[in-house]
């Protein structure tokens, strides 16, 4: 092999390199990696629109319009190619994702636009809750910065729910705003379960509506999230740069 084959061949990882997802600290039964926007994520997406809390006690699967717009709302917010997911470490196959985007005052990314039709009836009263979260959680005044990175959806393969594959994704999720230098990361978490793995990565609840009290037309809209699933809560962590604790291999 001559000088400009070694040459070629070089450049040609490099280039590889460069365009291979990003592979975030993982648990031993799976890999964390960026989302690329031509991979599917079909599977875990199902499973979250049958175990969330809120999808379940509605029945959102049975409302296909709902369920159609739903995917249509995760193939938007899956554009900032900031999201992630967890690759089986046996098989390769798609165990989890985390779907996040850079949430900016000012540029009006942190509800959903007026403009924006959301079709279907269940979709729209899953979506009424949660801009009332998100109304009365105020993030960028609580965080006290302009932007902040959001996780909209978190979901895992029910065989790898306890296996630490939400925690880890997550962790990554954190890790990235580092990367990214955001001041803060944060999400509403609807499930007892992933409530619990924000903890452990560092969120605390901001603000929160009960389920029981979420009445609409004198009626409880979701009367049975299931047990441990009392409310859907806005949880966030405002990163902190000086701490050497919370320094990640990835800082810039």
């Amino acid at each position: 092999m001559d000088d400009d084959d070694k040459d070629d061949n070089k450049r040609l990882k490099m280039e590889a390199r460069m365009h291979a997802p990003l592979e975030w600290d993982s648990p031993v039964y799976c890999k964390i990696l960026d989302l690329q926007e031509s991979l599917s994520i079909s599977s875990p997406q199902h499973h979250f629109f049958r175990e969330d809390p809120m999808c379940k006690a509605i029945s959102l699967l049975k409302d296909k319009i709902s369920v159609d717009c739903y995917l249509d709302l995760i193939r938007t917010w899956m554009k900032d190619t900031t999201s992630m997911i967890a690759l089986s470490a046996a098989s390769g196959r798609v165990v989890g994702a985390a779907i996040t985007r850079i949430n900016s005052n000012s540029e009006k990314t942190n509800t959903f636009s007026r403009n924006q039709e959301l079709k279907g009836k269940a979709l729209n009263k899953i979506m009424h809750l949660i801009n009332a979260v998100i109304s009365q959680t105020n993030a960028y005044d609580n965080f006290g910065h302009d932007e902040y990175f959001r996780v909209y959806l978190l979901c895992v393969h029910p065989t790898y729910q306890s296996k630490d594959v939400g925690f880890a994704l997550l962790r990554a999720c954190v890790h990235a705003a580092r990367a990214m230098k955001l001041p803060a990361v944060g999400g509403i978490f609807t499930s007892g379960h992933n409530q619990t793995l924000a903890q452990k990565v560092g969120f605390s609840i901001v603000s929160e509506i009960r389920y029981s009290r979420w009445i609409v037309n004198d009626e409880v809209v979701f009367d049975d999230p299931g047990k441990g699933n009392y409310s859907a809560a806005f949880m966030g962590k405002v990163i902190d740069y000086n701490d050497p604790t919370q320094k990640h291999k990835d800082d810039v």
